[in-house]
């Protein structure tokens, strides 16, 4: 039950961070151009899309493990669902961050 409602989570995580791009961590200390930069090139949507994926997994996560019969799955998926996911964000976000657009 609790994979649940952290998947609901993440994807609500995801939600804001389309829409307040300041709750990624080190947005509010970019200079404006890099802000701006940031924004040109996707970071808030990148972000929605990283964490609705997360959330996406975590939860569908839950209900394979009852198909699978195998109940220890949910914290497994959650686990690798959240450290891929923080990777991904983490070099894509500066890729995108870095990127300067023409």
């Amino acid at each position: 039950m609790e994979n649940i409602i952290l998947g609901l989570l993440f994807m609500a995580i995801g939600i804001l961070l389309k829409f307040f791009p300041n709750l990624l961590a080190g947005y509010s200390q970019l200079s404006q151009g890099d802000k701006e930069n940031a924004i040109q090139n996707g970071l808030p949507t990148f972000g929605f899309l990283v964490f609705g994926l997360m959330g996406i997994i975590i939860f569908s996560g839950h209900f394979i493990s009852i198909w699978l019969e195998f109940p220890a799955l949910p914290r497994q998926i959650l686990m690798i669902a959240t450290l891929l996911g923080m990777i991904t964000l983490i070099v894509g976000g500066n890729i995108l961050v870095n990127k300067r657009s023409n």
